[in-house]
Parts: C-alpha cells; sequence; structure tokens
C-alpha cells in the first residue's frame, strides 16, 4: 500500500483528507530515520509538508513545506498525524524483496550451522549437539550409526523417553505413540529412525523435529 489516503474529522476545523505517500518515502541509510511526504486537503487550500520520523527512539515532527493558513487547522493536523503514524502506518507491512529474502535465509543458515556442534566417537559414531530453542545451556543429542548395508540409523540412545518421571507415565505413553505414527520405532526406550542414504538429510531434519518438540513441551 504505497498510498494511504483518510478523510478526517478534525474537532476544530471540520473535515479534511489527508494523504501519505509511502511510495516517495525516503530514509537514511541506518534505516533509523524516514522521511514521508503527505498533503491536506483543506477547503480553502492544500497543505504539504513531510513527516520525519523514527520507529526506533518513537519521535515524530512535521516539517511544513506549504502550512495550512489556519493555525488551528495544522495543529490539529499535527496531533491526528503522530496519533496515525505510530498507531497505524507503522503496523503496516511492505512487500520484502529477492534480496532481503535471499539474506534472510542465508543468515538463518550460516546462524544454524555455526550452533550444531558434532563429534564421531571411537566406534565410529557421530554424536550431535543441537541447541534447544537457541540455548546452549540446553542441548539435544542425535547419534547416527552407519550399517554395513550402507545405511544409517538415527538414534537419541534413550536419552529421551529416560527422563520422564513415574508421575509422567501418561505424557511418556503419548509421546511414544506419536513418535510411532510419524514412523520412529522404539527399542529399550531408545527412540530410533532407519534410513537410506539418499533420505537421510529429510529424516535427519524429521528426527529432530519431532525429538525437539517432545523436549520443549514435555521435558523444559
Amino acid at each position: 500500500m504505497n498510498i494511504i489516503s483518510k478523510k478526517v474529522n478534525l474537532p476544530k476545523v471540520g473535515t479534511v483528507r489527508i494523504t501519505f505517500y509511502r511510495d516517495r518515502r525516503k530514509s537514511t541509510k541506518d534505516k533509523q530515520t524516514f522521511s514521508l511526504p503527505f498533503d491536506v486537503q483543506l477547503s480553502e487550500k492544500t497543505a504539504t509538508g513531510e513527516i520525519i520520523y523514527s520507529p526506533i527512539f518513537r519521535s515524530c515532527r512535521i516539517m511544513w513545506s506549504d502550512p495550512p493558513e489556519d493555525s488551528k487547522a495544522g495543529e490539529e493536523t499535527e496531533n491526528f498525524i503522530k496519533e496515525f503514524l505510530f498507531g497505524t502506518l507503522l503496523a503496516i507491512t511492505e512487500p520484502i524483496t529477492i534480496d532481503e529474502a535471499q539474506k534472510i535465509i542465508d543468515d538463518f543458515v550460516f546462524s544454524l550451522k555455526s550452533s550444531i556442534r558434532f563429534r564421531i566417537s571411537e566406534n565410529g559414531i557421530c554424536e550431535i549437539k543441537i541447541p534447544v530453542a537457541g540455548q546452549q545451556s540446553k542441548e539435544l543429542t542425535v547419534f547416527i550409526r552407519k550399517k554395513d548395508t550402507g545405511e544409517f540409523i538415527l538414534s537419541d540412545d534413550s536419552l529421551i523417553l529416560r527422563q520422564f518421571r513415574p508421575h509422567e507415565r501418561g505424557q511418556r505413553e503419548r509421546v511414544v505413540f506419536a513418535a510411532k505414527r510419524l514412523g520412529l520405532e522404539i527399542r529399550d526406550e531408545e527412540l530410533f529412525l532407519e534410513s537410506t542414504k539418499e533420505e537421510l538429510p529429510f529424516n535427519l531434519h524429521k528426527f529432530i523435529q519431532i525429538i525437539s518438540a517432545v523436549y520443549i513441551f514435555y521435558l523444559s
């Protein structure tokens, strides 16, 4: 929405139309201060100006290039603009560009990759540590074992189900039921999922999602 036009009834002035030209908005390099042109259609003339505002500091001032002849009209218009700016205008979303979307994805992948740690044990098992909800102090552990057939086994090595206390048996059983429905197997309290080499990335993501949900909703 590049142009926003509002018909407003000002107490001491009457009905006016205020138009905000978001397509002509300018910003500083650091995106801290913006300039937003507007005009006000009054009975005797059209007044024009721009809003200089900072969403970060919640500050705003009106710069008139052609002000209203009536000072009351100017004052009431400024009061309305300030209320409308922070109450409505700043809540209106804008389209995200391709470059912005790509940067969001790239930053997310980098953040995710940099937060995950892994090591290979003496038995050749890959042990992956994944922070829960961005907290390094709380980590999930996923074990990947390679079978002699070339397939893989994803496992929590019984770390999840053994954390349920005796009085939480009902919750534990719900987790077991849900895990089985999603294709996981349970053996000696161990959650595991077998996978081919080709499906390993998909199944690893699936396995992490499942045990993350258990940890967040039941064990955190």
